[in-house]
């Protein structure tokens, strides 16, 4: 629980190796569970809040403990921000690589060396108590200089160095690794940080500069790119599956019923923009959208042809179903304009006709065509 509190503290100190690893720890984790839930955005953003607070915060005990200007805390953080909800939202896996910018963010602050002398535990100094993590160490240290009693021989005589003797022994050994730490530390001091090195050179290099930014350049053209490639293939899979959703025969599909002319045994006539006749009527709904087509010769044989009472039968093009109300079932039969005026003398002249396996009476049909001049003008007398 202490860990924790530590994790989210505001006034506390991180070494560099704590931030190193707690920075990682949460380009890690976000990328495993943000690509682990792309199916559930709210809970992604949440988690890069969560994150973005820890990565936000580890970075001002970073700035604490360089005693460095705060304004450095923001830009691991938001960038990381950024580049999250930009991964969250695009849900592409190329989005991944934009995390680049903020682990450059994170480097650079990396790079500076800790001003103050604190003693960390796990690499924490600050308000939050981390004793319980020392224990251990403390014990395990003082095993280490534990004093054993030792015996020694002098002039024949044996006897053992007391207690006094003994820690007065150690004292003076501490006193002299001591001032060998101190002096070695007091050297390290002077000598060049690592970190620091690596930060000044780049900011005296021309060509590192510019390599980094040609990292970043390259880098958001080629996430963009691979944006815009996805994008396309996309809307192409989504043309693609509309035409394969649409009845084979597209061609009938896309036919512009006129004139309606309803008849009186329940059917409903239609005129194409290119004079040919459709028929349409309701009935039992189907699974399918296209029941019969010529042009393949698939689907209910029985809606292949128009039959009557008498004389020859006249084939249909197509058959299709379509939600004529959103509730009804629509059937609409597409005929020829070769064949209108032959199925217009049929349908005025004679008794009945059958169709998909449903029969229509003709009684009075010859006075509903005569009413409308758009079918009028194929019935010869």
């Amino acid at each position: 629980m202490q860990f924790l509190k530590s994790l989210f503290c505001l006034h506390g100190f991180d070494n560099r190796t704590r931030f190193f690893a707690i920075s990682s720890g949460v380009y890690v984790l976000f990328s495993m569970l943000a690509s682990a839930l792309t199916n559930s955005i709210f809970i992604s953003l949440m988690l890069l809040v969560v994150f973005s607070i820890i990565l936000g915060l580890t970075s001002l005990r970073r700035l604490h403990d360089a005693k460095f200007n705060k304004k450095w805390f923001f830009a691991p953080s938001l960038t990381f921000t950024l580049t999250g909800i930009i991964i969250i939202l695009s849900e592409q896996s190329s989005s991944y690589y934009l995390l680049i910018i903020p682990t450059l963010c994170t480097a650079i602050l990396l790079t500076y060396q800790s001003h103050t002398k604190k003693k960390y535990i796990l690499g924490y100094y600050g308000p939050v108590d981390m004793s319980e993590y020392q224990q251990d160490n403390n014990q395990s240290k003082q095993s280490q200089y534990r004093i054993e009693p030792t015996l020694v021989s002098k002039n024949t005589t044996n006897y053992y160095y007391s207690e006094d003797d003994d820690i007065q022994t150690f004292n003076q050994t501490s006193k002299t690794e001591n001032n060998d730490h101190s002096q070695n530390q007091n050297r390290s001091d002077k000598e060049t940080d690592i970190g620091e090195l690596i930060r000044l050179n780049l900011l005296n290099n021309r060509k590192a500069q510019l390599i980094i930014v040609a990292v970043i350049g390259i880098t958001l053209i080629g996430v963009t790119t691979s944006w815009l490639i996805n994008y396309l293939d996309s809307s192409d899979d989504a043309v693609i599956k509309e035409d394969d959703n649409k009845p084979k025969n597209s061609t009938f599909s896309s036919i512009l019923r006129n004139h309606p002319l309803p008849m009186p045994d329940n059917y409903t006539l239609y005129l194409s923009d290119h004079s040919g006749i459709s028929i349409n009527w309701q009935a039992d709904e189907v699974e399918t959208s296209l029941l019969w087509s010529q042009q393949t010769a698939q689907g209910d044989t029985s809606c292949k042809e128009i039959s009557f009472n008498k004389g020859t039968p006249i084939r249909t093009l197509s058959v299709q179903v379509e939600k004529s109300d959103g509730i009804n079932t629509s059937y609409f039969a597409n005929f020829s304009p070769l064949d209108s005026q032959e199925l217009i003398q049929a349908l005025a002249f004679r008794g009945d006709f059958t169709l998909c396996g449903y029969n229509f009476s003709l009684k009075g049909s010859q006075a509903a065509l005569a009413t409308n001049k758009q079918y009028a003008q194929w019935v010869e007398y």
